[in-house]
């Protein structure tokens, strides 16, 4: 059965997928998305690399975001997530720009600074967008692909959480599209030196090590204690044995690494994720995923 994952920065899961072009700016300045192009970046794909002063990580249309200001909202997270945010600061910095994006928008809008900043944020999101539904026949339709992954329930018995879900993935990629479009806009640089530095740190996990290796690479986000990750163990640990040598395997723990989990907008676990030998993703697929099936699509990207 899928499970719901916490999504520990949610609007980075909003903004982790790149599905849209990367812009070309004058005078030759290189963005961060065409410097480090598989890193997933949302707004901070139009920054600019750039020299800025000691200290500055990003400034742009009035904002000037320090790095002592990312070390401080490290430190006020829980002491297991610490380590983890250090080498994952470049989508901190994200986060950050993306509350400030749109708390500037809503003060624009009419919004007043009295109230709380993450109130004042989900108000102007909601009401940024339309109002959004799914229909009867579009739920039905994911109901019967994902039957199994939903642990062959009736549908009366699923229908209103699929329903939610499918809502929710409607509002994720309006937010994503609104914030997308409103970066384009702004004239932001980043620091050349400190993207480089923190664009490695975030490099330095199982999933981009394995998609640099040269080899097809399976990788399975999912947790413990999850009725389908669970299941798939044995089949990841034969196929491991199988194919020795001629791909990799990797087992991704979403509690462990929550924003390895939010760059490959992961809602939902367990989820087999298929990458090519350039690191390239070539499939994905939610719920437990039988060996056959896994086999065939292995054998598809040449791994037999």
């Amino acid at each position: 059965m899928i499970i719901s994952v916490n999504r520990f920065f949610s609007p980075l899961i909003l903004l982790a997928l790149g599905l849209f072009g990367t812009p070309s700016f004058a005078g030759g300045q290189t963005t961060l998305q065409e410097a480090y192009p598989n890193l997933g970046f949302g707004v901070l794909r139009f920054a600019k690399l750039a020299d800025l002063p000691e200290g500055t990580v990003l400034r742009g249309d009035a904002m000037v975001i320090n790095e002592s200001q990312l070390l401080q909202m490290v430190e006020t997270e829980s002491p297991e997530f610490r380590e983890e945010m250090k080498k994952n600061l470049i989508y901190v910095l994200e986060q950050e720009v993306n509350n400030r994006l749109f708390l500037a928008e809503a003060y624009k809008n009419g919004y007043t600074k009295e109230n709380p900043e993450d109130q004042t944020i989900l108000s102007f999101k909601n009401s940024t967008i339309p109002a959004l539904s799914v229909s009867d026949e579009d739920t039905k339709a994911f109901y019967e692909k994902n039957s199994t992954a939903l642990g062959n329930l009736p549908f009366e018995q699923v229908a209103g959480g699929v329903k939610e879900y499918l809502l929710d993935q409607k509002k994720e990629e309006a937010y994503r599209a609104y914030l997308l479009d409103l970066a384009r806009s702004k004239n932001i640089q980043i620091q050349s030196s400190w993207a480089k530095e923190n664009c490695a740190l975030a490099r330095d996990n199982p999933v981009d090590q394995a998609r640099s290796s040269g080899k097809p690479t399976l990788v399975e986000f999912g947790a413990t204690g999850c009725t389908g990750c669970d299941m798939m163990q044995p089949i990841l640990s034969d196929l491991e044995k199988r194919f020795f040598g001629k791909m990799n395997i990797v087992f991704v723990h979403v509690h462990h690494f929550p924003f390895l989990a939010s760059r490959y907008c992961i809602n939902l676990i367990p989820v087999q994720a298929f990458f090519d030998k350039t690191g390239r993703e070539v499939f994905r697929h939610v719920g437990f995923y039988p060996q056959i099936e896994v086999e065939k699509k292995l054998a598809e990207m040449g791994v037999n």
